[in-house]
């Protein structure tokens, strides 16, 4: 009897030992990661590139507009490689990769030369080592070299209903509008003096004595 119970005490004290250690190790992985993970953050924090985005303004067939410079900073002072690059022809950065210890600086460059009045898009992505990438949207907008202005002509089915006429908003954002022209019950309209190579945005509602329609769907239309 004596025997059977050491017996069972030595087979149930390695299984004793292996549970009651297990939760700890995982505890102390966990607690390792989440103190690993908020140092990464808390550098990654500390990284900007500034300005946030970047807009030039040229005239088709006219000269390049001047070059900008994103700013790239950090607190660290690890020496790391910062990389950038670019998604159009008609965009360039310079350098595409250098070091960087705290501050680095990077050159942007248009070139609008075969490009027609409109407004272009793209983006510059800058990276740093692993963990870091920052995309920077670049805006290109080209005015038509008279600075010409010409016009869209709109319909809209009619509304059912009691009404006064209909309102029609016109903006150079979607449904931002900075213009609002007051028509009667037609369901047509010409809206003029819209700069020739701009977009713009267009959005008609119906009113009466009781008030205003919600706005109808918004259309586009970039003037040639």
């Amino acid at each position: 009897m004596l025997h059977f119970l050491i017996a069972h005490t030595n087979q149930t004290a390695p299984s004793h030992r292996i549970t009651s250690s297990t939760p700890w190790f995982w505890q102390v992985l966990v607690i390792t990661m989440c103190i690993w993970l908020g140092l990464v953050s808390e550098g990654l924090a500390t990284h900007t590139v500034s300005p946030t985005s970047l807009t030039f303004y040229a005239v088709q067939g006219g000269s390049n507009p001047s070059r900008q410079t994103l700013t790239f900073t950090k607190a660290t002072t690890v020496t790391a490689t910062l990389t950038a690059s670019d998604n159009a022809t008609w965009l360039a950065v310079s350098p595409t990769s250098q070091s960087v210890t705290t501050r680095a600086t990077i050159s942007v460059a248009v070139n609008i030369s075969g490009l027609t009045a409109g407004t272009y898009r793209a983006s510059i992505i800058v990276r740093e080592g692993t963990w870091y990438a920052k995309t920077i949207p670049v805006t290109l907008m080209i005015s038509p070299p008279s600075g010409t202005t010409s016009s869209a002509t709109l319909g809209w089915n009619a509304v059912t209903g009691t009404i006064n006429g209909y309102r029609v908003y016109v903006g150079e954002a979607p449904r931002l509008y900075t213009r609002t022209i007051t028509v009667g019950t037609v369901t047509s309209t010409t809206v003029g003096s819209l700069t020739r190579g701009r977009t713009y945005y267009f959005a008609v509602a119906a009113y009466n004595s009781a008030g205003v329609s919600p706005l109808s769907n918004e259309v586009i239309k970039t003037i040639p």
